[in-house]
């Protein structure tokens, strides 16, 4: 039996998610039709689109034309940062920064060599060894003049911090800057109301909510100039062209709906599950984030070795799927940036696991994962010592 914690990485296909995509391929195929067409086909789609849109906008607190459809957040966050950073510098050409928590997920961390590119310069935002990051208000309202986009996640991937972005928002609009939000990994277990963080572009990733996987969105309020380095036919405001997936779309918002009504649920079982596991760690584990300051369904754990895919093969072999903090690329592990950030050395940043939870996650799930972990961390142990092979792999290509 498999014991899955690793529902920040994705979570299983919600059924309410997979009946809707179903009911609307089967539709599709007896009546065929693009959303664009004109024809009788062509308009049901786009009927179709629009309740899909309609659905989602209501759940994200959104109004229908904000709700832009893409392939999931990682999309979302590139043209969230960087459409809306070009839009801003067309507009005014004194808007050369882009302002980033230390903390972000790749998605966003990445669009740095973009943005160098394409001459922004790139600041990141410290964060404090807590995992949150402090906002000076008073001095990022000074700098919003020359900033073209603040990006900050809402709950960090990694360590599952909640991190201030409305705070950010505040701090930096009233200067004109424009304002990114990654909330992939809030909304299974956080209402997530785009009208109230004062942001004006926010990143959605369906898989982390039941959706499939290929499916999100971007929620961009409507004024805000973006513009994208990938033309085509116009579709969604012109900023993501391509065919609009019908079938996905409408997945994206059951998921959404099923998430919704069952999160108040979740994140109370959740801070009990979190409880559970935490009064049973072994010697030398602990939360690297304190309870306080992050989402119940993420625990973001220190543990005493420095070789966690030693610990992973480990756990995975006794049935328990987690994730390690660190990049792993061909089997050798990489120092988490994220909590180097927080003020940890190399090993420190090497020496973490990921447990996350999700809907189905049971009190047996916690306990299997308690009585592994200690005999996984001696397997990392019993390697500590061993030199590490070198990754000669091209890290792109990972």
């Amino acid at each position: 039996m498999s014991h899955y914690l690793d529902h920040a990485a994705t979570s299983p296909l919600d059924p309410a998610a997979l009946e809707a995509w179903v009911r609307a391929q089967r539709d599709l195929g007896a009546a065929p039709g693009n959303p664009a067409a004109l024809h009788s086909g062509g308009r049901r789609a786009r009927r179709m689109l629009d309740d899909a849109r309609e659905r989602v906008a209501h759940q994200l607190g959104a109004d229908i034309h904000e709700v832009l459809f893409t392939s999931g957040a990682t999309e979302s966050d590139a043209l969230g940062v960087m459409a809306a950073a070009r839009g801003a510098r067309a507009s005014d050409p004194a808007r050369t920064r882009i302002l980033v928590s230390s903390v972000e997920h790749d998605a966003v961390a990445n669009q740095r060599a973009v943005a160098d590119r394409e001459g922004f310069a790139w600041e990141e935002l410290p964060v404090a060894p807590t995992g949150t990051t402090p906002i000076d208000e008073g001095a990022l309202a000074a700098l919003a003049p020359s900033v073209a986009v603040a990006s900050m996640c809402l709950v960090c991937s990694e360590t599952g911090a909640v991190q201030p972005v409305a705070a950010l928002a505040r701090a930096v609009a009233p200067g004109g800057a424009r304002t990114h939000t990654d909330a992939a990994q809030a909304v299974p277990v956080v209402e997530v109301r785009f009208d109230e963080l004062g942001v004006d572009l926010m990143s959605i990733a369906g898989h982390k909510a039941g959706a499939p996987v290929g499916v999100g969105c971007l929620v961009a309020r409507r004024g805000i100039p973006v513009l994208t380095d990938r033309p085509g036919g116009g579709h969604e405001r012109g900023l993501r062209s391509g065919t609009p997936d019908v079938a996905g779309a409408l997945a994206l918002a059951a998921a959404l709906e099923a998430t919704a009504a069952r999160r108040e649920a979740f994140a109370s079982r959740a801070v009990a599950l979190r409880q559970r596991l935490l009064a049973a760690l072994p010697p030398g584990c602990a939360p690297t984030v304190a309870p306080a300051d992050a989402v119940p369904s993420i625990i973001h754990l220190s543990i005493p070795t420095s070789r966690p895919e030693a610990v992973l093969m480990a756990m995975d072999m006794a049935g328990v799927v987690v994730s390690a903090g660190s990049a792993c690329h061909a089997g050798v592990a990489r120092p988490s940036r994220v909590v180097m950030a927080m003020g940890r050395d190399e090993a420190g940043a090497l020496g973490v696991l990921r447990v996350s939870l999700g809907a189905a996650t049971t009190e047996d799930d916690i306990d299997a994962l308690v009585a592994a972990l200690p005999a996984a961390i001696r397997a990392g142990q019993a390697l500590d010592g061993v030199p590490r092979a070198r990754n000669t792999r091209n890290q792109e290509a990972d």
